[in-house]
């Protein structure tokens, strides 16, 4: 080949270019069945990193690929070349993820390179993933990569991103009409059930009529409601959030002289002096990014009782290195997790646990001190 291109004046070339480009489209290039796995070679090389992905959305990918290969491949036959995508974890463990495949955008001849953008469906699932491409036939064999494996880190994130706004919730919301919403239950029946369902995973672990509870992210009162028929009168309720509407709804509505309300920061809790057995955050760490947690625990290290517990909720995934997701869901690594707690002096025990998305789990842990 090299002999013959030596043969074309310099002057010439672009034209026998051009010529060979239109020989070739017409040549016909159909695969009707698989290939025998013996030479077979192609690299494939990422152009540019990405962005985080979103899940269960379509991206594309800039690849440069050349086919070595002693044989002309192409898009077209019932068994036709292109890239084939395969997902790992982070850590390199298979996923549930399904494998995607794209069609070359036209024949690509022995020694000839072609950089386009491919096109593939991102993992449902939120986290951190590693992403291989090769050349490969369709119901055939991958080829033998040539160079080094085209391999890209990349991260899925949550559709939502940027849409959830806790004071926007709280800013539109009418709580003299539907006071149960903005918390979370889609309807009052709702936040009825689940307020001494959330006392009980108290008393489980320990909480008396005379205990004192600190409700971190108390919303509207789901807690409240079910604290305020609990509690004695030698008991107490402390309720923060971040929403002021929310503080000045539950001021209004449980008066208890032992009941008291203020507005949180989003790591900070505006109690000194005091001490705490049962501290709860529910539904808050599914909202905050790892570094906001690891200073709430601090906090609630600081204000817990000598035997008192610390109960929370988080969403937990394998696939996720450290964190994934937005305001609307944080999905965060279990054991990155526990150890933010164990930098606080606090323990955990996982209590009950539910589906979530995909693999990630929805995770309720009681803290104690070590």
């Amino acid at each position: 080949m090299n002999l013959l291109r030596s043969l074309v004046p310099p002057a010439l070339r672009p034209v026998a270019r051009r010529a060979r480009a239109v020989l070739r489209g017409l040549a016909p290039v159909h695969h009707a069945g698989p290939f025998p796995p013996a030479d077979l070679r192609a690299a494939v090389r990422p152009v540019r990193a990405l962005p985080p992905l979103e899940a269960g959305r379509a991206f594309e990918v800039a690849l440069s690929v050349t086919n070595h290969s002693p044989r002309a491949v192409g898009p077209n036959g019932p068994c036709p070349v292109g890239v084939r995508l395969a997902w790992r974890s982070y850590a390199g463990e298979p996923v549930a993820a399904a494998d995607g495949f794209a069609p070359l955008p036209r024949p690509l001849w022995p020694g000839e390179e072609l950089a386009r953008r491919f096109t593939f469906p991102a993992p449902a699932a939120l986290g951190d993933y590693r992403a291989t491409f090769a050349l490969a036939q369709k119901g055939g064999p991958d080829f033998e990569p040539v160079g080094p494996p085209a391999v890209l880190d990349l991260a899925v994130s949550h559709p939502l991103d940027g849409g959830f706004n806790y004071h926007d919730i709280y800013g539109r919301a009418d709580l003299n009409r539907d006071f149960w919403t903005a918390s979370g239950p889609p309807s009052r029946a709702e936040f009825e059930r689940l307020a001494p369902v959330k006392l009980q995973l108290l008393t489980d672990r320990g909480l008396t009529p005379d205990g004192r509870i600190l409700d971190v992210g108390c919303g509207t009162g789901l807690l409240a409601t079910a604290a305020e028929r609990f509690l004695s009168d030698r008991g107490a309720y402390f309720g923060t959030d971040l929403a002021p509407e929310a503080v000045a709804f539950c001021k209004g509505r449980y008066r208890r002289p032992n009941f008291r309300f203020a507005v949180n920061g989003m790591t900070t809790v505006p109690v000194r002096g005091e001490r705490f057995d049962a501290i709860t955050f529910f539904s808050v760490f599914t909202h905050t990014y790892p570094d906001e947690t690891a200073l709430l625990l601090a906090e609630a290290a600081r204000l817990l009782a000598p035997g008192g517990f610390v109960f929370a909720d988080a969403f937990t995934s394998p696939l996720v290195q450290r964190h994934a997701g937005s305001r609307y869901a944080v999905e965060v690594n279990r054991e990155a997790l526990l150890r933010l707690a164990g930098l606080s002096g606090l323990t955990a025990e996982r209590v009950v646990d539910s589906p979530w998305n995909g693999p990630a789990r929805r995770e309720f842990f009681a803290f104690r001190r070590g």
